[in-house]
């Protein structure tokens, strides 16, 4: 998901989530639960994470990719024909997935028992009793391997790559999720049973339930969903991001006429304590879209870029902060300077006490509209599970916004950021810098 979108997914429902309760525990061998009990429509949401994304992957990258989508392709006592049946004839919706810190499976079923209980018990069989078969786990590898080759034929698969790799180096934050060619083709299905026999287990899961359930039946499915896991042990902490050394500007030629920019550095971790003062003061940077600095220099009065953006995505360990456009290739140079300019001003002087009173209205004025569905609301408790956040965490951090002034913008952006060094990545934008077809150019006004 785009970072800035998960933020602002994150930060949204923080009005509606103030009433409901929510309510946790653990099960028998260790997960986290988080549920709210949801009646006004017959279904039920839930979302099972584990710490078990491409981070974990070790020294078999994309092994975290393949292990979650293999989760689908079968159990010890049906097939994948057979899954997708027992899906169809309840008419639920399950699906797996994996990011860089965490693994999930999710469920969506009508609440009645009738209904549920079957689609619970068929999502506890997969996590539990996974078949990993070969034809599909060498499927899901060639799957793999051709996304590398759509990655690499996309400047903007190649800066995303080249971004990763130059502020994360050798942590595993700085590994691809789908892999390498040489480790995928050496996964075989031993390798991934150890890994899911590793990290999947109860000690390392968190479960989000919203639904037109009680707390009663809430734990009963909570037992379906890992029961049958063993408890096993959480993952051990990532280590902390290394800090970078120096400032790098890499350029990669590439023939396309828009060039991919992206500038940035490791910035902050979930949890981060000054986090509400530091989203307000990115979103009058250049996360608060329209509104923006960066949109209002570099889009508006100068239309260099259909877009610009910046935006912080926490993670276990320091996620990255990202500044993010872009424009036609021979603009590069003008649109760069345009934007170190807007970042250094923003550094020096810090937002002003009128956009942070107007960044406050426009974050806490949009609550109540975001939250429409019980799969959003899912998705909130997932995060808040997986990351240990507090259970009133969507309650209070409305309240911590607005209380956030010009003065403790600018300084938990310094605190974040300070004068740290940055990556800057340019690729392609050949095309235009060698006079060639320039139609498609950068916001032409």
């Amino acid at each position: 998901m785009h970072a800035a979108i998960a933020l602002a997914l994150m930060l949204a429902p923080a009005a509606a989530l103030a009433a409901p309760e929510i309510e946790q525990w653990t099960t028998d061998n260790g997960a986290r639960v988080m549920f709210v009990r949801a009646p006004e429509i017959p279904m039920v949401d839930a979302r099972v994470t584990f710490d078990a994304g491409s981070a974990r992957d070790g020294d078999q990258p994309g092994m975290a990719r393949l292990t979650s989508n293999l989760l689908m392709s079968g159990t010890d006592e049906r097939d994948t024909d057979a899954v997708a049946r027992a899906l169809e004839r309840e008419g639920a919706e399950v699906s797996t997935g994996s990011a860089r810190d965490m693994a999930w499976v999710k469920l969506r079923s009508l609440s009645e028992a009738e209904h549920l209980d079957p689609v619970a018990g068929l999502v506890g069989e997969l996590l539990s009793r996974p078949a990993f078969p070969q034809d599909e786990l060498a499927r899901l590898v060639e799957q793999q391997l051709t996304g590398l080759r759509e990655q690499e034929q996309s400047p903007g698969g190649i800066a995303d790559s080249l971004f990763r790799e130059a502020i994360y180096g050798d942590h595993p934050y700085g590994q691809d999720p789908l892999g390498t060619r040489e480790s995928l083709k050496a996964i075989d299905r031993d390798a991934v049973r150890d890994f899911h026999d590793r990290y999947y287990v109860g000690a390392n899961a968190n479960i989000a339930i919203v639904g037109d359930i009680d707390r009663a039946r809430a734990k009963t499915l909570a037992r379906t969903l890992v029961g049958d896991l063993p408890a096993g042990e959480s993952a051990p902490a990532l280590p902390p991001v290394p800090e970078l050394e120096e400032d790098r500007t890499i350029e990669e030629p590439f023939p396309s006429t828009q060039a991919h920019v992206k500038i940035g550095r490791p910035g902050v971790a979930r949890g981060y304590e000054h986090w509400p003062a530091l989203y307000v003061a990115n979103h009058v940077l250049g996360g608060g879209g329209f509104t923006s600095r960066l949109y209002d220099e570099v889009r508006s009065k100068r239309g260099l870029v259909y877009g610009v953006y910046s935006y912080f995505s926490p993670m276990q360990q320091a996620g990255p902060f990202r500044i993010q456009l872009q424009t036609r290739g021979d603009q590069v140079d003008e649109a760069l300077d345009v934007v170190r300019d807007v970042f250094n001003e923003f550094h020096s002087r810090g937002p002003s006490a009128d956009e942070v009173e107007d960044s406050i209205l426009n974050i806490t004025g949009g609550f109540p509209l975001q939250v429409d569905s019980n799969d959003d609301i899912t998705g909130y408790l997932a995060m808040m599970g997986f990351y240990g956040l507090p259970v009133d965490y969507l309650e209070r951090f409305p309240e911590q916004v607005r209380d956030v002034d010009a003065d403790s913008a600018h300084a938990a952006f310094l605190d974040a950021l300070g004068q740290r060094p940055r990556v800057t990545v340019i690729v392609g934008g050949d095309r235009a810098r060698d006079g060639g077809d320039a139609g498609d150019g950068a916001a032409a006004q």
